[in-house]
């Protein structure tokens, strides 16, 4: 279905979208299914492995503190 354009200067208002143009959008795919790559995941650098390492060391002290405190 044609979708109705602005008024151009010359004063016709009842000017519509041709089909090539609709097509045009139609190619592109847009939305909740495009492929981003969001999903995929790289190795892990060092930097981050050893992060992750003191983080879950650190999580476990602190669940051994709660557990023998509480």
């Amino acid at each position: 279905m044609p979708v109705p354009m602005k008024p151009s200067p010359s004063g016709s208002s009842t000017a519509t979208t041709s089909e090539p143009q609709q097509q045009q959008q139609q190619d592109k795919p847009t939305g909740a299914g495009i492929d981003t790559g969001a999903g995929t995941s790289r190795p892990k650098t060092e930097a981050e492995l050893e992060a992750d390492r003191l983080y879950e060391e650190r999580m476990e002290e602190e669940y051994a503190k709660r557990e023998g405190g509480a």
